[in-house]
């Protein structure tokens, strides 16, 4: 049930939004569920899903780069958004690239390691993202504006390039909230959401009061877990209280340093009652603050 939305100056709700990096997280959703279907394993090396690719030399340096170590960020490459603008063959790019941190050891975030997910799921799928996901967690959710860039290669960015409605963006928030069901139906496996929305490895204070999961981050210090774009995109869900708040925005931040997750947490983190007294004045405040 929507509580409360507010749309500001020109902005239109109707319209499909630019997600920035929080669509990383419906990335780690699509590897739940080929996780799910038996079709891929997370500790498999990621040499395994590019044999054109895994010559002798790269089977032996990249041994310990598995689709685990790209969804904790922790595979250590130094291929980036920067570099990948000087290259149409990101994958290839992302092989030959130095890694200079021990996998699975240091949080070192990079929207190229979702962009390799999303490779991934092409080569296990047979399909792109969005085809793999259409029938699977669109469909479902009767989600059916959206669009997501691609590389040159017919593949899905992954870590970002997701365009959707913010309502639309809400529900698959909600089914995250919801453990994997959508309207009693099981979407993807609640083990799956439970892993993935967990703490898995820690990042840097400088990033916010968010550690990191499966592409979710996840709470330091609460019970929840969020999507997150660069300049105020946010799917931020706890756990306790059942409360999902969803912002697009266009402010200077760039993961979570913006006093909105202090409001945020002192408000909503909590476990609620069952039903809230009347309050007319702070009802009719709400309205009024909405309708500007």
């Amino acid at each position: 049930k929507i509580i409360s939305e507010t749309a500001f100056g020109n902005s239109d709700l109707s319209v499909w939004k630019m997600t920035f990096s929080a669509c990383k997280s419906v990335v780690s959703l699509a590897i739940g569920m080929l996780v799910d279907e038996g079709k891929l394993d997370i500790n498999a090396p990621i040499c395994d899903f590019f044999p054109e690719y895994a010559n002798p030399v790269y089977k032996i340096k990249l041994h310990d780069i598995t689709v685990k170590t790209l969804l904790t960020m922790t595979t250590g490459s130094s291929f980036n958004e920067f570099l990948c603008m000087s290259t149409n063959a990101w994958e290839q790019a992302f092989f030959k690239s130095a890694f200079s941190l021990k996998p699975g050891s240091t949080f070192n975030y990079n929207s190229l390691n979702t962009y390799m997910l999303s490779a991934i799921i092409k080569k296990v799928s047979g399909q792109t993202l969005t085809e793999y996901l259409k029938p699977r967690l669109f469909e479902p959710l009767e989600i059916t504006n959206y669009y997501f860039e691609k590389s040159n290669s017919n593949t899905e960015k992954g870590g970002w390039g997701l365009y959707i409605i913010p309502e639309d963006f809400a529900k698959i928030g909600q089914l995250v909230l919801n453990k994997g069901l959508w309207n009693a139906k099981r979407i993807i496996s609640e083990e799956w959401i439970n892993e993935a929305t967990s703490i898995q490895i820690a990042t840097p204070k400088q990033f916010g009061k968010y550690d990191y999961g499966y592409h979710f981050w996840s709470g330091r210090q609460t019970n929840s877990f969020l999507f997150n774009g660069m300049f105020g995109q946010n799917i931020l869900g706890y756990k306790d209280s059942g409360i999902l708040i969803v912002t697009n925005a266009g402010n200077d931040e760039l993961f979570q340093q913006s006093k909105f997750f202090e409001i945020t947490d002192k408000y909503f983190s909590g476990k609620f009652q069952k039903t809230l007294p009347k309050n007319n004045v702070a009802y009719h405040s709400l309205l009024k603050y909405s309708a500007h």
